[in-house]
């Protein structure tokens, strides 16, 4: 007989279904500020419907700039757009911009978050995410959205709809060296453009072939 003070979400590793997801963040082991009143409607089987936030960078370079990633780009090189809720924003064809969710994410130590676009998005050719799919236990802000659309067609969205789900996957034991804010990429998000100059990705450093 199983004793009535055992918690089972104490023993739930990998992909966390959809009662543990809502069991965690109504505890704060998963922390996720601004929620919509009736979140727990956004919760589907594994994952949990994040929402677009008011803060668009969209690239102003033109495309005659060559982009050096020794050098990177700054804040110069993007028009910043601020959406009210309800907000209408246009994506054109082949355009791409950077987003962020309206709900700021919190991992503790032993859960990885993982964002996935929606499959409603991809069918009309716009993509919500490139690479930067991960999220690491102990991140802490909103998540950085790169934004395109591959159709023929504008497509409108807008501030505050549904724009990308959430997974989450607890691992066996927690990591050695937690996300902190304490690095130029460790900061929530903030700056959200690129900071490529910094991740030492084109091999500058010299590297050891021993």
């Amino acid at each position: 007989m199983i004793p009535n003070n055992i918690n089972f979400s104490d023993f739930i590793h990998g992909t966390l279904p959809d009662w543990i997801i809502k069991d965690y963040v109504k505890k704060g082991i998963i922390g996720i500020k601004n929620l919509v009143s009736d979140w727990e409607k956004d919760v589907d089987q594994v994952s949990i419907d994040f929402h677009l936030g008011h803060r668009i960078l969209i690239p102003a370079m033109g495309r005659h700039i060559v982009i050096d990633i020794r050098k990177g780009v700054d804040s110069s090189m993007y028009e910043e757009v601020i959406l009210k809720t309800g907000d209408p924003i246009t994506i054109r064809p082949g355009q791409f911009f950077i987003g962020e969710t309206m709900e700021v994410l919190t991992l503790p130590n032993n859960i990885i978050g993982r964002l996935e676009g929606k499959s409603s998005f991809a069918r009309l050719g716009i993509v919500i995410h490139q690479t930067s799919a991960r999220f690491d236990p102990g991140w802490d802000g909103p998540a950085a959205l790169e934004l395109r659309n591959n159709s023929d067609n504008d497509v409108v969205i807008y501030c505050g709809g549904k724009i990308c789900a959430f997974a989450f996957e607890k691992l066996d034991v927690p990591v050695e060296k937690v996300w902190k804010k304490r690095t130029y990429r460790n900061n929530g998000n903030k700056t959200l453009h690129s900071m490529i100059n910094k991740d030492n990705l084109s091999g500058k450093k010299k590297v050891n072939e021993n």
